[in-house]
């Protein structure tokens, strides 16, 4: 199950999952992009491919989305956690609470909600894996970005707490922190910097690539492939710990 599934990073772990020959459920608001996101996904995969309409928000949501899987598939063996909130430029002395409280109820209480009801399904068959996608922003810690970098560094302890919890089931629980990955949420980003500084926004690109080892950007496939190690039997004895896919930025 890929919760908040979309064409970044979401559409790429249900690809890469499916590809592997699991049967995914992707999960996001919009229910007409995600019908055609699962059209994709099945499409390049050959699989099945459920799409169900759910906001992290709204804890009724996250119970309907874990019925609706265990409707179709009567069980749940892995979760990845793609769904986040308060994203954007908004320095804490111009903070709006009301946007902090929801990026809390999308990225922390709606993230580990539906993690939790996950992982008693996986204890009813025997283990499961459980992956959050994290943001490097909780290490580097933007300006402006207090709000996504609280509420997600909030998910990553509590997430990392949950796999000691846990581990008696043999359910695992990791992070994949991504660097700076290809795709809108990048684009848009960079152009706010670009706004700001007055620089070519391909300047701006430029140089964040540069505060990379490798010298460049990741892709979502990037993510996908770490996801995809994590949830396997290769990763039996991996739990508790946060993999940056970062190409190498500090």
């Amino acid at each position: 199950m890929v919760a908040g599934a979309g064409p970044g990073i979401g559409g790429a772990c249900a690809v890469a999952l499916g590809r592997a020959g699991a049967d995914v459920v992707i999960a996001a608001r919009d229910g007409e992009r995600l019908a055609g996101l699962a059209a994709e996904v099945a499409t390049q995969t050959g699989g099945s491919v459920t799409p169900v309409v759910a906001d992290l928000a709204r804890l009724e949501s996250c119970k309907f989305l874990v019925e609706q899987a265990v409707k179709r598939h009567g069980r749940i063996d892995v979760l990845v956690n793609v769904a986040t909130a308060g994203g954007g430029w908004q320095p804490l002395d111009q903070a709006d609470w009301d946007s902090w409280r929801h990026a809390f109820e999308v990225n922390v209480i709606g993230t580990l909600e539906l993690t939790r009801l996950a992982a008693r399904c996986m204890r009813e068959v025997g283990g499961g894996s459980i992956i959050q996608i994290g943001t490097f922003g909780t290490h580097s810690l933007p300006p402006g970005q207090a709000r996504y970098t609280a509420t997600k560094q909030a998910m990553v302890s509590a997430s990392l707490s949950l796999a000691r919890e846990v581990g008696k089931w043999n359910v695992r629980v990791n992070i994949v922190t991504p660097g700076y990955t290809t795709g809108p949420p990048l684009d848009t980003m960079v152009a706010g910097v670009a706004a700001r500084t007055g620089e070519d926004v391909g300047e701006v690109s430029q140089r964040l690539a540069g505060t990379a080892a490798l010298r460049r950007h990741i892709d979502p496939d990037d993510i996908a492939a770490a996801v995809l190690f994590l949830a396997s039997p290769g990763a039996r004895s991996i739990t508790g710990v946060e993999v940056p896919v970062t190409a190498g930025q500090r």
